[in-house]
């Protein structure tokens, strides 16, 4: 049995079934185990059966799955008697049948590769229609989306200057000199700015003369001293004001020189493109006007050109805009298709790569497997044992036939017997009436014949004991076989625990 349970466990490690390989009998499975290797037996059988799979945590809801797998399998044709708890508390003996059945009703390689080839065709044929597509777009015209030129305004630029506020803060009057001196060397340095100089030596040489009146030799009244100080206050912001204003007029100078210069190097670019290079030369022809004129004429001629040319290509472009508007819902339809077709592409190269790496996985467990795991080897183990069951029941018909042969030789031993007692009790019956001799002979003799009955009985009795005996035996052993104590308190669990949930 050990052969039969290796080969069962093969099969359904082919299933893809996550079985240990330490596991070598159908007992140590557990029953979830189970029942996934039956119903991917089943559905391998028929591919239109839905069972589930995983074994609910719900007791009803495992019997439930386990007795849809026992109906099916007797739709199947099971003869034997299979349960729920052939599943859920299996014994050896049904679980092996069970499973020796479905596994001889699962198909052959050949089917398997029968049903696999048109995949492949599918497979073929939608690569071939990927590559027709994208040859068609790739031999189609394309045009850009924008074809129209963009036009772009050139516009002043406005600059403002902010002039900056000064505060005023009360200064004493040492500070305000040192103010004073600082604008006069200012002024001293700016060119633009002759003018400011003038008052500034004023307000120095005012600054000077009044520099005496603020010592405190002089004596002056407090009020003359604020008096002064206001009125350098009010001159120094004037000549702020001014210096302001001289500032802004010399930035916009300062631009407007910018601004002449980028306009004669753009006049310098324009001549230098007509071809007139040398300007300040002294040797300048007297036609330079007429040639100027000239190529200002050629320069207009070559705008009208480009000007017509442009709007027969403007009349082009959008008639292509009108044809390629009709043709943008076919476009789009060719779009989705090839979405689709990128799409359907896609899921096939992961689908690809999954069995590409189930294939590589596979091979290794293949590798790791170690002899005695391949098909013609099992097949070879099949033969043997069927040759040795073939053996053995040679040998019992065999068993039977002595058995017959020794039967019929007890049963002419026994009528021998049986007429050897008839004729000697008529010859002593006979011979007792006349001697004393032959009547004690004669009851010997019915002794003797009731002693032997009696022992033949006893010794009928001791073999039908005997076979009871090992009857018994075997019932046990089945029974042992059958784990019913194991089975009686996975029913007990499960009764509590459906107690529980009710």
């Amino acid at each position: 049995m050990e052969e039969v349970d290796s080969i069962i466990l093969h099969f359904l490690r082919q299933l893809n079934i996550n079985i240990d390989d330490e596991t070598k009998n159908i007992t140590e499975l557990p029953v979830h185990i189970i029942i996934e290797a039956a119903s991917t037996c089943l559905s391998t059988i028929n591919p239109s059966v839905k069972v589930t799979k995983n074994l609910p945590s719900g007791i009803s809801q495992r019997i439930e799955v386990a007795s849809q797998i026992a109906s099916i399998c007797k739709d199947l044709g099971y003869k034997n008697d299979v349960g729920y708890q052939t599943f859920l508390y299996h014994n050896e003996c049904e679980l092996r049948q069970v499973f020796m059945f479905l596994i001889e009703r699962l198909p052959n390689e050949g089917k398997q590769l029968n049903t696999t080839l048109p995949l492949a065709n599918q497979k073929s044929a939608l690569k071939q229609d990927i590559s027709n597509k994208i040859g068609e777009e790739l031999k189609s015209m394309w045009i850009p989306p924008c074809c129209k030129p963009n036009t772009t305004n050139i516009g002043d630029y406005c600059y403002s200057d902010k002039t900056p506020t000064s505060s005023v803060t009360c200064l004493t009057d040492e500070q305000i000199i040192e103010k004073l001196l600082k604008i006069k060397e200012i002024s001293q340095t700016n060119i633009i700015q002759p003018a400011a100089t003038e008052p500034a030596q004023n307000i120095e040489q005012e600054v000077v003369v009044h520099k005496p009146e603020t010592r405190p030799e002089n004596k002056k009244s407090l009020k003359e001293l604020k008096e002064l100080a206001i009125v350098l206050r009010q001159k120094l912001d004037s000549l702020e004001s001014e210096k302001n204003v001289m500032e802004v007029e010399f930035s916009q100078v300062q631009k407007s020189c910018e601004r002449a210069d980028a306009d004669l190097k753009n006049v310098q670019n324009i001549l230098s493109s007509i071809g007139i290079t040398d300007i300040e030369a002294d040797n300048v022809s007297d036609g330079l006007i007429e040639r100027v004129q000239r190529n200002i004429s050629s320069l207009h001629r070559q705008s009208e050109e480009l000007t017509s040319r442009n709007l027969s290509l403007m009349v082009e472009i959008d008639k292509i805009a009108s044809t390629m508007d009709l043709l943008e819902p076919e476009r789009s339809r060719c779009r989705k298709i090839l979405g689709n077709l990128k799409e359907n592409a896609k899921a096939l190269k992961d689908e690809y790569e999954k069995k590409e790496v189930l294939a590589n996985q596979l091979k290794e467990n293949y590798g790791k497997l170690r002899g005695g795991n391949k098909r013609s080897i099992y097949t070879k183990r099949i033969l043997e044992i069927i040759s040795n069951v073939d053996k053995q029941n040679m040998e019992i018909k065999k068993i039977l036939d002595d058995t017959r042969q020794l039967q019929k030789e007890i049963n002419t031993l026994e009528g021998q017997l049986d007429r050897c007692f008839s004729i000697a009790d008529e010859t002593l019956f006979r011979d007792a009436k006349k001697d004393d001799q032959a009547k004690k002979a004669y009851k010997l003799l019915a002794l003797l014949h009731s002693e032997c009955n009696t022992i033949v009985s006893l010794v009928n009795d001791t073999g039908t004991l005997a076979r009871d005996i090992v009857d018994l035996e075997e019932n046990i052993k089945t029974e042992t076989a059958k784990r019913t104590e194991d089975t009686l308190r996975k029913i007990q669990a499960d009764l509590t625990k459906i107690q529980e949930e009710n």
